[in-house]
């Protein structure tokens, strides 16, 4: 069935007025005549009112009507019924202006434009009461029954929809409002053969179901997304009661105090969407039945465009509005709201959990869908047609952006449930569509990417040899006594020039001209090629390097970027898809500047380890079957060792190393050999600095307790066609050796026979914390990271606790925490290769780094 086909009626919460009039009379006087603003070609009829719901204190609903267009056959179409939460929440508001309605409102606050994903395709607000106590003693009891009268008396006054399918939607806190109705109707309609309410069930999004899985949920995904640290995550966890959250303790309130300020100014209904105007003033604080004192905001949705609400109370404040909504009757001596605090505020009943009512409802056969908004409204529109074709039984459908009712928190609900499982958890597809783009949350995301190994590339050009640093100054030879050192210094300097001489033909060689596909006004300079490791068994390592532009201040650091696997190649993934200077486009032939490389503020040097993956090779074939952690070590620093004879203008340069995923163990690895090898010289070739890590391996016992999902694999097609073309191979100067196979960004024989993998790189960690090393190690913050419980096996003394850090535009870049000897960084939105899919915050994680400055806090105004 098309599920865009459906009539759609928004009730909001509180209010009265009455009205005897006839049904045809009634519906006349309520009908929409045009909205101000609104588009043209309006093909659905709308309708609004008042409807009693108690005559004797003057209680009456507001309810809105949005029919199924007249070219898809509305009087076929069920009737759906949407209750937003709050408690004390407009539906109008949310629901309607905001989510599922045919109408979106433009910032100016006057004008609408077309929902392409509403729900007619396929509100608390205006009520009001005559008795002004209703206000402070209303709760969940007298709301299901003043819902249910409504629903009688509308059907009333609208009767072509008795007997017509009849579901009940909402979400949030109408996972109290959504049961307790339809426990009502269900109860009603026993023993009637053909109720009027033809009630077939119901879909509740991202509900409060359950105090205590509820708030377990939520405290536990505050954590695992990384919004809070571990100490208030254990302070939560013993202060606060799980049974009953109408009540904190002074200690829990403290908690949830210390909680907000550590997530930082963002949405928390959508923790990846920026706050509405860089300001707070939007947002939500800790919401629930957890109400904050100055908190005037409690449970709801957003949409994706952070500021709609805003929009909303402008548009439903005019005059000439309320007037064509037959809205404000009574003349209500205040602004329209989109939630009342006072409703929230002395709401006086919350049953503890709505579990008991799910079980009596599922054992009558009821439909009931329980769902959470993933990425896009059309998705959850997408979803909802099964819900009209299903028969009945339970359902749940995951998205993860929400942090005030959690996944975590309705998967414990249902999961207390015990009800048997039908279809096993899986992904689902969006419809209408030819593409395989997974709209559902990242679990099930994971089912479909889980499998596939991390992959990279890249590329890069300019006409200029590096640059070279001034030669030292000379001295003056002051008498003939110094003839004889002047004899052998000219000497030395002789073979020196002569060494230069070499090293800068070998340089000349690597240069690359220009690479196939690469666009014009490149500013930087740029060389690839081959380092021998092993002359006797041919091993021979590929690098690229690619300096900072000429623009920027000369000296830049260096920075080793190495990625893991392992077997998979920094060519392809670091320099191609992460922090290289060029982006492959789709056509996998031309090349676009990536704005946020990492070589506007170091100089970057990409290695291809070890020998096997990519452009590397070796002569020995033996090799590829018995290499591991320790061997590619080795080579790597062998590499250095050689790579900075050909290149010696960085010698003594400020070194780093940075990469990620297995590469938190090449990197350690190599750093430990490094540390003990420059141990006692006083001015060391390799002027080693520090280290960054993303998303790294660090110790097998906490790795395997965190998961994280694979890479891009359409990015990674560009990046095999564009690589595996001849030209390009000519410019890179690689594949020397005529490689008898195409190249690929991952090598599973360097995988399926890795020799040797450590359990754990803490050992090292410590070695180097203790040598004085810089460690950052940052990572994506969709999820509990494994890093979590590796660094707090470190046992590291805090310098700066667990806070949000912002960005240039003062909004949450993500977290930090800063130890004595590491920093841990985590980013906002970002996946496994956070420079992919958060390239801005990454750079400036970079920059931060390099300067070893912690990440910015918020500014004071």
């Amino acid at each position: 069935m098309d599920h865009s086909l459906l009539s759609i009626l928004s009730l909001v919460s509180l209010a009265i007025y009455s009205c005897t009039c006839s049904s045809l009379e009634d519906q006349q006087r309520d009908r929409i005549t045009s909205l101000p603003g609104q588009p043209v070609n309006v093909e659905f009829n709308q309708y609004s009112g008042y409807v009693t719901a108690n005559q004797q204190a003057g209680r009456a609903l507001f309810y809105w009507l949005v029919e199924a267009p007249t070219s898809r056959s509305p009087e076929s179409r069920p009737l759906v019924l949407w209750l937003n939460g709050g408690p004390g929440c407009s539906s109008v508001a949310y629901g309607a202006a905001e989510e599922i309605g045919p109408f979106r409102i433009r910032p100016d606050g006057k004008t609408l434009y077309f929902n392409p994903y509403a729900w007619n395709k396929s509100g608390v607000g205006f009520s009001y009461s005559n008795t002004s106590s209703d206000l402070y003693t209303t709760g969940d009891q007298r709301t299901a029954e003043d819902a249910y009268t409504f629903l009688v008396n509308w059907f009333e006054r609208f009767p072509q929809y008795k007997y017509r399918d009849f579901y009940i939607a909402g979400e949030s806190y109408a996972g109290h409002y959504v049961p307790q109705l339809s426990e009502i109707v269900y109860q009603k309609n026993k023993g009637i053969k053909n109720p009027v309410i033809n009630f077939k069930g119901f879909l509740v999004g991202n509900a409060v179901t359950d105090d205590y899985h509820d708030y377990v949920g939520t405290f536990e995904y505050w954590w695992t997304h990384g919004l809070i640290s571990d100490s208030t995550y254990q302070t939560l966890r013993v202060t606060c009661d799980f049974e009953s959250s109408t009540h904190p303790s002074v200690e829990c309130f403290k908690a949830l105090r210390l909680a907000e300020l550590e997530q930082g100014n963002i949405d928390s209904y959508s923790i990846f969407t920026q706050p509405c105007n860089n300001t707070a003033a939007l947002r939500h604080n800790l919401r629930g039945h957890y109400f904050l004192k100055d908190s005037t905001t409690p449970w709801m949705s957003r949409a994706y465009d952070p500021c709609t609400e805003r929009y909303s109370k402008v548009y439903f404040n005019h005059p000439e509005v309320q007037k064509a909504l037959h809205a404000n009757v009574t003349g209500i001596p205040y602004p329209w709201k989109t939630c009342s605090d006072i409703v929230g505020d002395y709401w006086a009943d919350s049953p503890l959990s709505m579990l008991p009512i799910y079980k009596e409802l599922i054992a009558a056969g009821l439909r009931i869908w329980v769902y959470r908004f993933a990425y896009s409204r059309r998705d959850t529109l997408c979803a909802l047609s099964p819900l009209i074709a299903l028969g009945p039984g339970a359902s749940y459908v995951s998205g993860d952006t929400d942090a005030v009712v959690p996944v975590t928190a309705t998967r414990y609900s249902i999961d207390a449930l015990k009800l048997p499982t039908i279809i096993n958890w899986h992904p689902w597809k969006q419809c209408n569509t030819q593409k395989s783009r997974i709209p559902g949350g990242k679990e099930e995301q994971r089912a479909l990417v889980g499998q596939h190994a991390p992959c990279r590339c890249c590329l890069w050009e300019n006409a200029q040899a590096p640059s070279m640093p001034p030669p030292p100054s000379k001295e003056v030879i002051k008498s003939s006594s110094c003839f004889l050192f002047s004899v052998l210094n000219f000497a030395t300097l002789l073979l020196s020039t002569l060494a230069d001489h070499d090293r800068l033909v070998e340089q000349s060689r690597d240069r690359i001209i220009k690479l196939p596909g690469q666009p014009p006004n490149v500013s930087f300079s740029q060389f690839s090629g081959y380092i021998t490791v092993d002359p006797l068994e041919g091993r021979a390592l590929f690098y690229w390097l690619i300096e900072a532009p000429k623009t920027v201040k000369l000296y830049k650091p260096l920075v080793l970027w190495l990625i893991g696997g392992p077997g998979c190649s920094s060519v392809a993934y670091g320099a191609s898809e992460e922090v290289g200077p060029f982006r492959v486009r789709p056509d996998g032939k031309t090349l676009y500047l990536n704005p946020n490389t990492w070589s506007k503020v170091a100089n970057l040097l990409f290695l291809d380890s070890p020998a096997g993956v990519g452009f590397s090779y070796s002569n020995t074939s033996s090799d590829i079957y018995t290499v591991g952690d320790r061997r590619t070590a080795g080579d790597a620093y062998t590499f250095l060792i050689n790579w900075l004879e050909r290149y010696p203008q960085y010698n003594h340069r400020p070194f780093y190393i940075a990469g990620e995923s297995y590469a938190g163990h090449y990197i350690p690895e190599l750093s430990q050999i490094i540390v003990r090898r420059n141990n006692g010289v006083k001015n060391p070739v390799i002027n080693f600095t520090g280290f960054l890590l993303g998303n790294p391996l660090m110790d097998d016992y906490h790795d395997n307790i965190g998961t994280y999902e694979g890479n891009d694999e359409c990015v990674v097609m560009y990046t095999k066609r564009y690589m595996n073309r001849p030209e390009v191979q000519k410019a890179l100067h690689a594949n020397i050796t005529r490689i008898p196979h195409p190249w690929v960004t991952c090598s599973s024989i360097v995988r399926r026979n890795w020799s040797d993998s450590p359990k754990s790189m803490l050992p090292i960690f410590k070695e180097l914390i203790a040598a004085g090393i810089r460690i950052w190690v940052f990572s994506k913050k969709k999820k509990k990271r494994k890093e979590d419980g590796s660094i707090n096996a470190l046992q590291l003394e805090t310098s700066i606790s667990w806070h949000a850090w912002y960005d240039d535009h003062q909004q949450v870049g993500g977290w930090s925490q800063v130890y004595k000897g590491l920093i841990y960084v985590t980013v906002k939105g970002a996946g496994h290769e956070v420079p992919l899919t958060q390239p801005r915050l990454a750079l400036m994680l970079f920059t931060q780094f390099l300067k070893n400055e912690p990440m910015p806090a918020l500014q004071s105004s």
